[in-house]
């Protein structure tokens, strides 16, 4: 029997209506990213290689803190106008703070007052920084990190609440290990607890072993009652899952390698964004050698599974995005984001000079939804920090760029089908 061409069309539509009802999905499916705004580096901005970004809120303004690794400081840049970013304060490493040569930072509020915790890669520590003006950035505390090695090299920052006090994770790249440090009086930062590596050599080599050689990003998990962190060791190729309920006391609890499975996209694992999706709690990591991400199950810390993988492919050269290449060579950061009750991760790659957003929803599917990449007029040149803000409804991505030694913002857009 055939239906009229009305009953048909009339038939698509209440389908699909149907099928997004049950789903709770809106009806998005991909997105428009356009750049709108960028800053670079000059004699009076501290932007000269620019690895991590944080972004935080005073009233109805919303600021990045940008982390100079070559200029040895931060700079600070309103971006309530995302067309015209403009640097508002900075503050220089001077001698006499732990600034020099900061990678990543993370953001705090502590007693009402906002600060901005730095790790310092040449000094060995972290300097605690209050951004409440963001004109004018204090240096209020700092502290040499002492993980057992002459150079630390700490890399990372995440900062927790457990117990009514206020904690820094810090990974030590060169050290093998993370510190935690009570920075609940910021002007007196203490080392409480720490835990190293175990083994030798690289690769995780007994199942046993932690896997926290070279460990770079830290992100923190809530699952049940207990607090995680979770950590990218780079050089072992995987990510240690650490139960710090007792800061004083971590505890290894679970991890996952390549050292089963070769295949798995975590040679070189750099990035970690953590996310809960359907009740399960979700770890994306960043395989910055093998040119892709992993979507790890972290619901069972002693048993995290893999699910999932999404990889560059045989793309060659500058990526350009046409012809359906990839721009995931050499991704770095992640960031995850909720948008229109779908969740995607924000990839950025230092090798394709790129921001690639996946949808991630279905995390045995990863798919990528839009890409940008770099260009003469974009700061996105060895691209390494990401960071996502909202304004109004609109959403953007930050991108920090240590070659063009600056940050573009990118306005991302759903495309409504």
């Amino acid at each position: 029997m055939k239906i009229g061409m009305n009953r048909l069309s009339l038939f698509i539509v209440l389908f699909t209506i149907s099928i997004l009802s049950i789903t709770g999905m809106d009806a998005y499916a991909l997105f428009d990213v356009t750049s709108v705004g960028e800053i670079e580096d000059d004699s009076d901005k501290l932007l000269d290689g620019v690895l991590g970004t944080a972004i935080y809120t005073v009233g109805d303004s919303t600021y990045v803190v940008a982390a100079s690794e070559n200029e040895h400081g931060i700079e600070i840049i309103d971006i309530s106008d995302p067309t015209s970013p403009t640097s508002v304060g900075s503050l220089a490493d001077g001698g006499s703070r732990e600034l020099d040569g900061p990678v990543e930072l993370d953001i705090a509020t502590i007693g009402g007052t906002l600060y901005a915790v730095v790790a310092a890669y040449n000094d060995d520590g972290i300097d605690v920084i209050d951004i409440s003006d963001p004109t004018n950035p204090t240096s209020v505390g700092n502290l040499a990190i002492s993980l057992g090695l002459a150079q630390d090299g700490p890399y990372d920052v995440a900062i927790t609440t457990i117990g009514g006090s206020t904690y820094a994770v810090v990974t030590g790249y060169s050290a093998d290990g993370i510190e935690i440090i009570d920075i609940s009086t910021p002007s007196s930062p203490a080392e409480v607890g720490q835990l190293k590596d175990s083994g030798t050599g690289y690769k995780c080599l007994a199942a046993s072993h932690r896997c926290l050689d070279g460990p770079v990003d830290v992100e923190i998990a809530t699952i049940g009652s207990s607090t995680y962190a979770v950590v990218a060791g780079s050089l072992d190729n995987g990510i240690e899952i650490i139960d710090i309920s007792d800061p004083t006391s971590p505890s290894s609890t679970g991890r996952i390698t390549d050292r089963d499975d070769s295949a798995r996209e975590l040679e070189g694992a750099n990035g970690v964004a953590i996310t809960t999706i359907g009740g399960s709690t979700y770890a994306v990591v960043t395989g910055t050698l093998d040119d892709g991400i992993s979507i790890i199950d972290i619901s069972t810390p002693s048993s995290p599974v893999y699910v999932s993988e999404l990889e560059d492919g045989t793309d060659t050269g500058v990526c350009t995005a046409a012809n359906g290449e990839r721009c995931l060579d050499g991704p770095r950061d992640v960031e995850i984001e909720k948008i229109n009750g779908l969740t995607y991760a924000f990839v950025v790659s230092y090798v394709d000079d790129a921001l690639t957003i996946i949808d991630i929803t279905d995390v045995s599917n990863p798919t990528i939804v839009a890409s940008m990449y770099n260009s003469s007029t974009k700061e996105l040149d060895s691209a390494k920090g990401v960071s996502i803000f909202t304004i109004g409804v609109s959403t953007y991505a930050v991108v920090g760029s240590s070659t063009d030694d600056g940050i573009e913002i990118i306005q991302v857009m759903a495309r409504q089908i």
